[in-house]
């Protein structure tokens, strides 16, 4: 029998707290986890028969097994036994399922990145294995299988959507090993690195930790925060992963004529727009705010690009190419 969104919402809910072994469940918490995300679905509330049933069908149809010695004073509490269980709630028809596999294709040659790994997974989960293996590849894609830290995705991927928060082992770049307790958010790629963006507990600004300089990391019993921002728009004033504390701004350049044609069809940011052109060179400007991926990327231009404005950003950009000219500048016998 067909599973409709508002069940399948209910029976998601519940098997999450089934699944969290740092939080006591009664029937009456059950009930009030379901409605608060029906609630947000613009569904309404069910009842706390609606959800026993809901556990009765689990238990039957799906095998699922609670663990019936848990109680708090008379009250039954709700947990899976083994934890890492999750019930396999998807049923798919055969246009759904092609769609899929085709997808699955193009994200299996990500072969060595996160992504290549719960793709496959999720697809055999679903239908059992239904690959092809002797197929060839179509698409081949950029990747680094050695990058270092990249085995901590999936459980990091884990913790976001289960909401634990971590003690997390992480040595900055040039620093001593710090040891910190985070709420973990957020999980983005940039210039071939994967980056975990947390709240560290006590403070209020987000932090940006590179995996690749993740020691390792635990899940601790504390409750978790949640997040009050909208990570669908939080990179926007930004190139890159650093966001800082101040007001974008726009940051006029000018650009060769040659390296103009490339900028234009692959543009330096979203907010890109062009503010006067001519044969030899084009005067082009973004609003984001100033941060050290902006610098990296106006160098890496090297003499195709130049800062005009603002003042400030154009001195510090002067500052590092006046560095990197006294480091060439060097006798080599030095």
């Amino acid at each position: 029998m067909p599973v409709d969104k508002q069940v399948l919402l209910r029976y998601q809910v519940l098997n999450k707290c089934f699944r969290n072994k740092y939080r006591e469940y009664t029937i009456d918490d059950l009930v009030d986890e379901c409605n608060e995300a029906l609630r947000r679905a613009d569904k309404p509330d069910v009842s706390k028969r609606t959800v026993q049933n809901d556990i009765n069908i689990l238990e039957a149809d799906y095998g699922i097994i609670l663990n019936e010695k848990l109680r708090l004073g008379k009250k039954r509490l709700y947990r899976y036994v083994d934890t890492n269980y999750s019930i396999p709630l998807f049923r798919i028809n055969d246009e759904e399922r092609h769609k899929l596999q085709d997808a699955i294709r193009v994200l299996d040659h990500f072969e060595g990145e996160p992504t290549y790994d719960w793709a496959r997974t999720l697809l055999m989960q679903i239908e059992g294995g239904l690959f092809d293996e002797d197929t060839s590849p179509v698409v081949t894609f950029q990747s680094n299988p050695d990058l270092k830290g990249i085995s901590y995705f999936s459980d990091l991927l884990q913790a976001i959507l289960t909401k634990r928060v971590l003690k997390l082992k992480y040595t900055p770049y040039g620093k001593e090993t710090q040891i910190v307790n985070i709420y973990p958010y957020h999980l983005k790629q940039f210039n071939d690195r994967w980056y975990l963006i947390a709240q560290a507990i006590g403070y209020q600004s987000y932090a940006h930790y590179a995996l690749d300089r993740i020691e390792g990391f635990e899940e601790i019993a504390l409750p978790y925060k949640e997040s009050d921002v909208d990570f669908s728009e939080y990179f926007d004033d930004v190139i890159g992963v650093t966001v800082p504390d101040v007001d974008a701004e726009d940051i006029v350049i000018k650009v060769t004529g040659k390296r103009f044609n490339y900028i234009r069809t692959k543009p330096l940011h979203l907010s890109q727009r062009v503010i006067e052109e001519t044969e030899g060179y084009a005067i082009i400007s973004i609003n984001v705010k100033v941060n050290k991926e902006l610098e990296s990327l106006i160098l890496s231009f090297g003499d195709d690009m130049e800062v005009i404005a603002p003042a400030s950003f154009r001195d510090r950009i002067a500052e590092k190419i006046k560095v990197m000219n006294q480091l060439y500048s060097k006798d080599k016998d030095e």
